[in-house]
């Protein structure tokens, strides 16, 4: 089966807490149940929170969700969108990777991630984009597009079926049907790179999520339901939901290419292909900076 051009576009830009280990942060406005801002734009390290443009009213068709989203709930606890509140039901090597990161974090030294060094996070994106989400749609497909402090893309065709051959990558190969008037969008085909509450899924991690739209248009409710038999013992079933957000523009974040040394001297590299390549070297007084890689 060969791939087809994309045909439908979703935007998702996100914005977190954990941003405070990353080189720059910028907030946008949070709403609440109501569609309330709680979190007003904010300047930092000179970047400024873009204005709003018109608002617009959602559609109440059930299959139409082109517009402006952002998570509003967490089930099962609180924290950042991505984070699995309550129990997870790991196996042992998960468990113990995962209780390894927290006594390190607790130690007060940082664990390299996905998400700090600049990487698609896979199903970390999947479960929780933080704000805002911008979706366009048409029949064919969808794609999600991360244009924040981690860059990447995330394909979903409608399709009967996923292709005969696929070649692992971090957001893997989505697929998308209607069930009714929920949307079901199934994703195999992870490389095994990316983490979920401390723990590294494997590349047999498998993602299905139902998205069903509130009658007024306002929301969308999310059941993600995960299977990993080498990272849990049991499905894991995760509930988010999607409040419309109108009016808000992207923000701009520029991940770092060549990041300072004093970033990661004390950090963990637990997997090579974390470790940045290129280090830039920041000179005092006088002294010029420079940059070095390890082919130099």
């Amino acid at each position: 089966m060969m791939p087809r051009l994309p045909l439908l576009c979703l935007l998702a830009v996100t914005v977190s807490a954990a941003l405070a280990q990353s080189a720059a942060l910028a907030q946008v406005p949070i709403p609440d149940g109501d569609g309330q801002e709680l979190v007003s734009g904010s300047t930092l390290l000179g970047y400024e929170a873009p204005d709003s443009v018109a608002a617009y009213e959602p559609s109440i068709d059930p299959r139409d969700f082109r517009g402006v989203w952002t998570n509003r709930r967490i089930s099962g606890g609180g924290g950042l969108p991505f984070q699995i509140g309550g129990d997870v039901p790991f196996t042992p090597r998960a468990a113990e990777q995962a209780a390894y990161r927290q006594s390190m974090e607790a130690a007060g030294t940082t664990v390299a991630t996905n998400h700090i060094m600049c990487r698609p996070t896979g199903a970390r994106q999947i479960i929780g984009p933080i704000a805002p989400i911008y979706v366009l749609q048409n029949d064919d497909k969808l794609v999600f597009v991360v244009a924040d402090e981690i860059r990447g893309v995330r394909h979903v065709y409608f399709d009967d079926e996923h292709p005969d051959e696929i070649v692992p990558t971090y957001g893997g190969n989505a697929i998308a049907r209607w069930d009714g008037d929920t949307l079901v969008i199934d994703t195999i085909g992870f490389n095994g790179t990316g983490d979920l509450n401390n723990a590294v899924y494997s590349d047999q991690l498998h993602i299905v999520q139902r998205f069903t739209k509130s009658a007024d248009g306002r929301s969308l409710s999310i059941t993600t339901t995960m299977t990993d038999p080498e990272t849990f013992t049991e499905p894991l079933v995760v509930e988010r939901e999607w409040a419309w957000l109108a009016g808000r523009q992207p923000l701009e974040f520029d991940c770092e290419e060549n990041p300072r040394e004093d970033n990661f001297f004390d950090m963990i590299f637990e997997a090579e292909y974390l470790r940045p390549v290129c280090i830039q070297h920041q000179g005092e007084g006088d002294e010029l900076s420079y940059v070095s890689c390890e082919n130099d």
